[in-house]
């Protein structure tokens, strides 16, 4: 079994002649792609490889595409919806379009303890510049399985690989074993792929926490829940109170909320109720809670440590945490790579992508563009060029550079609500 150890220089392509060659080859056999993760980048990739007629695919450990809650509301915007429109195959573009939901612009500050406004804006476009999407993310996973389904097995667990000089072997739990040209990490932030080809490359634990939740639009909600404060993007905030700031610091929790309203709502019976999103976040040290409680609470009881951080806020505006649907609420710690990602010597067996090597501070959706812009930037690096270590390395590259960028913006917007501590003063979290 290789190691593959975290270098502080390029990618020397020593190893390019064990690799399949692009496919316009007429001597090299047709690379086979093997996907492990059914998440936002696994599948996005997948589309881009069925579009180019590339061979591929995907193993998901969860039972199904719905077994585990789809936290958040995501916004594409900018060049990625033209990326996306060249990534998807036609049947999952028109399914994409049509389970979109509106997109309001626009942003409100209140306070929590007395619901008075802060700030309020409406938001304007740019010339020259489209509305950003709003997309659930379950939805858009439904999306990106359209026509690819028969690619997808599901209740895989990764358990490790091995490489050979002309492919790669998958070993799975349930005994099932896999060959391919390139073995592709999208297995989230607690990658197993990750671990075993970039041992070093673990995420940083910011000292935040979030919890997400959902609450629908029914007619109790939005008769307590007050309509000038669900028309778009709002920021609640609790600042922290004077002698606790002087004793302990600074520990604000604020909660981020927006509507998500379905354009087909009343023409699809697929699609969720319209609902309103929203993300309690807070330093860990806000709970009252030792690390071990802490940790606890966010995975068994998130629901009812929501209402309990939030007691002393406004009634009308906390109605949106009393009227969760709490089986969907879910608590997290807020995990982040460090914007520097290490370069290590690229192998033309396997890659990583996504949160797999690129983690980032949520809950703006962050993590989920830059997963997308990566399906994109592979799926055209192995169409053009092949599966080379040469490719790969150029493919990381530019995933290192936009990752780089996204990361830094995820940290400074979730930093100016919590202020996080600098990435060198972070923890590794082992796993």
């Amino acid at each position: 079994m290789q190691k593959r150890v975290l270098v502080a220089s390029k990618n020397s392509d020593e190893d390019t002649r064990y690799a399949s060659r692009p496919k316009n080859s007429s001597t090299a056999p047709p690379p086979h792609i093997l996907i492990i993760g059914a998440g936002v980048s696994g599948l996005a990739l997948a589309q881009g490889l069925k579009r180019r007629s590339i061979q591929f695919s995907v193993f998901e450990r969860d039972a199904s595409l719905d077994s585990r809650f789809q936290s958040y509301r995501i916004k594409l915007a900018g060049d990625l919806k033209d990326k996306l429109r060249v990534l998807l195959t036609e049947e999952s573009w028109a399914e994409f379009e049509a389970t979109c939901a509106e997109t309001q612009l626009g942003e409100t500050t209140l306070n929590a303890t007395d619901a008075a406004v802060v700030a309020c804006r409406k938001g304007t476009l740019s010339k020259g510049k489209l509305r950003p999407w709003t997309v659930d993310r379950g939805m858009l996973r439904k999306s990106l399985i359209k026509s690819i389904e028969q690619h997808v097995q599901f209740g895989k667990k990764f358990l490790r690989y091995e490489i050979d000089e002309d492919k790669v072997t998958v070993f799975f739990k349930d005994g099932g074993v896999e060959h391919g040209t390139l073995l592709v990490g999208a297995d989230g932030c607690r990658s197993a792929v990750r671990r075993q080809f970039l041992p070093d490359g673990k995420p940083v634990d910011t000292e935040g926490c979030c919890i997400y939740g959902k609450s629908f639009l029914g007619p109790e909600l939005m008769a307590q829940f007050p309509a000038k404060h669900r028309r778009w993007i709002t920021i609640i905030r609790d600042q922290t109170p004077l002698l606790e700031s002087i004793n302990f610091g600074e520990s604000p929790l604020s909660l981020l909320l927006e509507p998500v309203h379905f354009i087909n709502q009343y023409r699809r019976r697929d699609l969720p109720a319209d609902y309103v999103f929203w993300a309690l976040i807070f330093h860990g040290r806000t709970s009252g809670l030792n690390q071990v409680q802490l940790t606890d609470s966010l995975k068994t009881r998130a629901s009812e440590l929501s209402l309990e951080m939030t007691e002393e806020w406004e009634p009308s505006i906390r109605s949106l945490i009393e009227l969760q649907e709490s089986s969907l609420t879910t608590g997290t710690r807020i995990l982040s790579a460090n914007p520097e990602i290490p370069i290590w010597t690229s192998s033309p067996r396997v890659t990583l992508m996504g949160d797999a090597i690129h983690v980032m501070a949520e809950p703006g959706g962050f993590g989920a563009v830059a997963a997308l812009n990566d399906a994109s930037t592979l799926a055209q690096t192995i169409s053009q060029h092949g599966v080379t270590a040469s490719s790969l390395a150029q493919y990381e590259e530019t995933m290192r550079a936009l990752a780089k960028d996204t990361i830094k913006r995820s940290h400074v917007m979730i930093g100016q609500i919590l202020g996080l501590p600098n990435f060198d003063d972070c923890l590794e979290v082992e796993w």
